[in-house]
């Protein structure tokens, strides 16, 4: 079996069949349009569409319904995500904020209450 004439980065004979030109489609210098192309089409093929609205997203965070909103989007983005260990970590991380948001919101509800419940007996 034949194997095309160019070398490998390593140096090494490329083992890939070659075409008539005696150069494989990876090497073939008439065809570097078509491997632009091909680079392309499977680019566009592997994408993951965006599942996150970014137009739900504030402007500027300033309040813990903003930083929920930002990580709801973060959520949304990462879920459909191919399964990895990357994906794993950022999936627990955005669970720790999520729980550290969630804990600080019903803090602040609770300190808003007391203050009320102090103001309503005329005690400051």
């Amino acid at each position: 079996m034949r194997h095309c004439q160019a070398k490998t980065k390593s140096g090494r004979p490329c083992p890939n069949k070659p075409s008539a030109s005696g150069y494989c489609f990876t090497h073939d210098p008439a065809r570097g349009k078509e491997r632009a192309a091909a680079r392309k089409l499977g680019g566009a093929r592997n994408r993951v569409p965006h599942n996150g609205d970014a137009d739900a997203l504030p402007k500027r965070v300033r309040t813990l319904q903003d930083v929920l909103s930002v990580l709801d989007y973060a959520l949304a983005e990462t879920l459909p995500m191919e399964n990895s260990i990357q994906r794993g970590r950022l999936l627990v991380a955005l669970a720790h904020a999520f729980v550290e948001t969630i804990k600080e919101g019903e803090l602040e509800a609770r300190v808003e209450a007391v203050e009320r419940a102090l103001k309503l007996r005329g005690e400051e």
